[in-house]
């Protein structure tokens, strides 16, 4: 699972200090522990990597990696909330940055993350392929659902303004 946690106009992103995703800037989140469902893993990872407490949480995308050579296949369940408590802090894994759509830190991301992150901050939902051989991005294909997410959705409709 991946959570991005979003407030006003920026999301909350991690850059992680080790592991698979080392020195690269990603949402909150991780694999399945046992007895585990992806909700709970989603909470369970924000909590741990930034110290929030989410209230919401709306799923949001399927992305699907695979490695070139490598036979399993890597699912990523995207997560979004805007509802949360505490304060961010850094963890031993991942220190936290707030960033505006326009100041996403793309350079420093899997090269996939510039195709279905900005859908999703546009309100949209997504599900993805992708396809790398090592770091380098070799194929994409993204579909976005014309449904708006209900967290964005929410969000924009109360900013309308209605005349009778």
């Amino acid at each position: 699972s991946v959570v991005l946690v979003k407030k006003d106009d920026q999301f909350l992103l991690g850059f992680n200090k080790k592991g698979f995703n080392k020195e690269k800037w990603s949402g909150f989140g991780g694999v399945l522990q046992p007895k585990e469902d992806l909700k709970m893993c989603a909470l369970r990872n924000t909590k741990d990597q930034c110290g929030l407490t989410l209230e919401k949480l709306e799923k949001v995308g399927k992305v699907e990696v695979k490695f070139a050579g490598v036979q399993e296949l890597v699912q990523i369940h995207v997560f979004i909330s805007d509802a949360f408590s505490g304060d961010v802090v850094e963890s031993k894994d991942m220190r936290s940055q707030w960033f505006t759509v326009e100041n996403f830190p793309f350079d420093n991301m899997w090269q996939d993350a510039k195709f279905w992150l900005p859908a999703i901050a546009e309100g949209k939902k997504v599900k993805g392929f992708f396809v790398y051989q090592n770091e380098d991005l070799i194929y994409h294909d993204l579909n976005t659902n014309t449904f708006s997410n209900k967290i964005l959705r929410a969000r924009n409709m109360s900013r309308a303004t209605f005349r009778r």
